[in-house]
């Protein structure tokens, strides 16, 4: 076909505005690189498995909660992941208030947190900090209530992403327009180049989807750059793609065993 026929330098235009702006609309993300594995060294970084804590510390429990008219009292919390802030380390910024030094850990239930709080008055999501001795660490055991989740090794990369999701409408527009001029000229716009161009663009979205911490939020995201970013991305498969979002409160000076308060949003794709 002749693509002279249609407008095609008001395409253009339009498309390198777009290009220009997402190209500006840039994070970091750090990526989770995960490895199963049966038995990741005590005290690095790993997802799901057993918590190495310090000796003198209980593993972290529930203090119970109602489910389908049973009472299931203290019981042991699910790890997430604990995070070595050493390995972290060398992918924060100066000014990060994530610390340099000592373990993260992350338990969840899996229910609702906010939900369980205001019915039962218990925790089903617990984070802690610790930045003392690491090299006694002690992997504790759960019971037999526990849900432990599969370990997985982790290394760090650094992500630069970009995010494409939020130009999907005018994406859609300019097709629309596309797809409405080449009618009127008697010509398919499937074989113009700015189909294939606005295709790739709405395709090429490198959002991240992985588990990771900062950058981007998969799935579906609201106006305003609080709902962009969260400390932890965690990224399931149960039956269906869905992700949690996990953000964490950094308290100064934190020494010995804290726990630290931290919230949880969940986002279905």
């Amino acid at each position: 076909m002749n693509e002279e026929t249609y407008d095609k330098e008001y395409y253009a235009k339009e498309i390198q505005e777009m290009l220009d702006e997402i190209k500006s609309d840039t994070d970091s993300s750090i990526v989770f690189n995960e490895e199963e594995c049966d038995n990741v060294p005590i005290g690095t970084t790993k997802l799901g498995g057993l918590p190495d804590l310090p000796p003198s510390v209980d593993y972290p429990e529930c203090e119970g909660y109602h489910e389908e008219n049973k009472y299931f009292p203290n019981v042991k919390l699910p790890l997430i992941c604990q995070i070595n802030c050493e390995e972290l380390a060398p992918f924060l910024d100066s000014e990060s208030s994530v610390p340099k030094k000592g373990i993260i850990y992350i338990f969840w239930e899996g229910g609702d947190p906010e939900y369980y709080m205001k019915k039962y008055g218990v925790h089903t999501l617990r984070v802690y900090y610790w930045n003392g001795d690491t090299s006694n660490l002690v992997r504790k055991q759960a019971d037999e209530k526990t849900e432990v989740r599969p370990e997985k090794k982790v290394t760090f990369s650094e992500y630069e992403e970009t995010y494409v999701e939020r130009f999907e409408q005018r994406i859609e527009e300019l097709l629309d327009e596309l797809s409405s001029e080449c009618e009127d000229l008697g010509i398919s716009y499937y074989d113009t180049e700015v189909y294939d161009i606005l295709n790739s663009i709405n395709d090429d979205s490198n959002v991240s989807s992985s588990t990771k911490l900062f950058g981007f939020r998969a799935g579906v995201v609201f106006d305003g750059d609080e709902y962009y970013n969260c400390f932890l991305q965690l990224d399931e498969h149960e039956g269906a793609l869905w992700y949690a979002y996990i953000d964490i409160k950094f308290k100064d000076n934190m020494t010995g065993w804290t726990e630290l308060s931290a919230s949880i949003d969940y986002d279905a794709d």
